[in-house]
């Protein structure tokens, strides 16, 4: 809604009253006050998401991975690196988000006691903007991750299944190893193209469309100034 809407809307609501400047300022106010109130809980809802994705991830990587992988082959066992690049990835989304909180309830708490309207909006968004490109170089970096452990996993799977038949890795047509690397790959997509929208669409719902309407009470409280 810009002000032009807002106007028309107040003049429908109150017949024959002129909707002045500090009127409009308090309009915004409290509308900018309901938006950094869902943002607040969001955040909640964020940590408890947040603690969910990452008990899945240490169980995956220290219980259900080395489990799978010693029942393919004994003695065989995950790669350290692969580990270390798994922890490296959940270590960034957390880091990223407490960052974010941090930050967040930094900004807000400053300007509850000093900010005015305008330089509220400017930080609060600044600081979401902030947050969504770390968002999304934690994901890529997550991803990468995904993807080299799959990789890994599905050529660790192959040299089992071949030894298992007692073969070489030169007895296999190169046809056959870009058929499973085909596969693979498009498996991978799939995997990783699914998470990245669910992730995406998820990060959209709790920050991103809050952003939007943020920039609009801004552009708004602009015009009034101007």
């Amino acid at each position: 809604m810009d002000l032009k809407d807002l106007k028309k809307t107040w003049n429908q609501l109150s017949s024959g009253k002129e909707l002045d400047e500090e009127q409009l300022r308090e309009m915004l106010r409290r509308r900018t006050s309901n938006l950094i109130d869902r943002i607040d809980r969001n955040v909640r809802i964020g940590f408890g998401v947040l603690f969910l994705f990452i008990v899945l991830f240490i169980f995956d990587d220290f219980i259900f991975a080395p489990r799978l992988i010693s029942n393919l082959a004994a003695g065989v066992e995950m790669p350290q690196w692969l580990m270390f690049l798994s922890v490296f990835a959940n270590a960034m989304i957390v880091i990223t988000f407490v960052y974010f909180v941090f930050q967040y309830y930094k900004v807000k708490k400053t300007c509850d006691i000093s900010c005015n309207l305008k330089e509220t909006l400017v930080k609060i968004i600044g600081t979401l903007r902030i947050y969504q490109r770390l968002f999304y170089l934690a994901l890529l970096i997550f991803f990468i991750a995904i993807g080299l452990q799959f990789i890994s996993g599905m050529f660790l799977g192959a040299q089992v299944e071949l030894q298992d038949k007692n073969m070489l890795v030169r007895d296999v047509s190169v046809g056959k190893w870009l058929v499973v690397l085909v596969v693979g790959l498009v498996v991978l997509g799939v995997t990783v193209g699914g998470l990245y929208l669910i992730l995406r669409w998820g990060f959209r719902r709790l920050y991103g469309n809050y952003i939007i309407k943020l920039k609009q009470n801004l552009n708004e409280l602009n015009e009034i100034d101007n």
